[in-house]
């Protein structure tokens, strides 16, 4: 089955649409605290609110289907991140 680039544009949106938005807040927070200033707070809500521009953009592009095919890449993407930390277990 071939997807169309707007299915695959709204993909990204919904599968980068929570790091993006968590991020950026975490990460203009540490930046307003360090440097005392509110304009990187507000920076940080703004960029979250964004994020949730992208997951509605997103899936008005894909649908129903496509919303549940990001769940299925993001289920996959977890699980081997679950792997990468788990660690590998003594054999004795």
């Amino acid at each position: 089955m071939k997807f169309s680039t707007r299915f695959w544009i709204g993909i990204v949106l919904l599968t980068t649409n929570q790091p993006l938005g968590w991020g950026a807040m975490l990460a203009c927070d540490f930046i307003a605290i360090n440097k005392q200033d509110e304009f990187f707070f507000y920076l940080g809500i703004a960029l979250y609110a964004l994020s949730w521009g992208m997951l509605g953009l997103g899936a008005l592009l894909v649908g129903p289907e496509g919303v549940r095919y990001s769940r299925l890449l993001l289920k996959k993407v977890r699980g081997r991140f679950a792997l990468l930390f788990r660690g590998k277990k003594n054999k004795e």
